[in-house]
């Protein structure tokens, strides 16, 4: 089971590397998401594009933030 694990992490280091930028691309992910579905939230749609520019680009810069220090 032990083996199972440190495989899956690999995996997921592999791909992420980091669970600050994989945290935040999701939570911007599911913000833009929200944004075109819910209607309560019609007016920010002309925005999305820059919300998900500026949620990436964010995680980016805490994770590269945390490596500098």
């Amino acid at each position: 089971m032990n083996i199972i694990i440190r495989i899956f992490k690999e995996i997921f280091d592999f791909f992420c590397g980091d669970w600050r930028v994989f945290w935040g691309v999701t939570v911007t992910i599911v913000l833009v998401e929200s944004v075109e579905h819910l209607a309560a939230l019609f007016y920010a749609r002309p925005a999305v594009g820059i919300i998900f520019i500026i949620g990436v680009s964010l995680s980016l810069v805490f994770a590269l933030k945390r490596e500098i220090t």
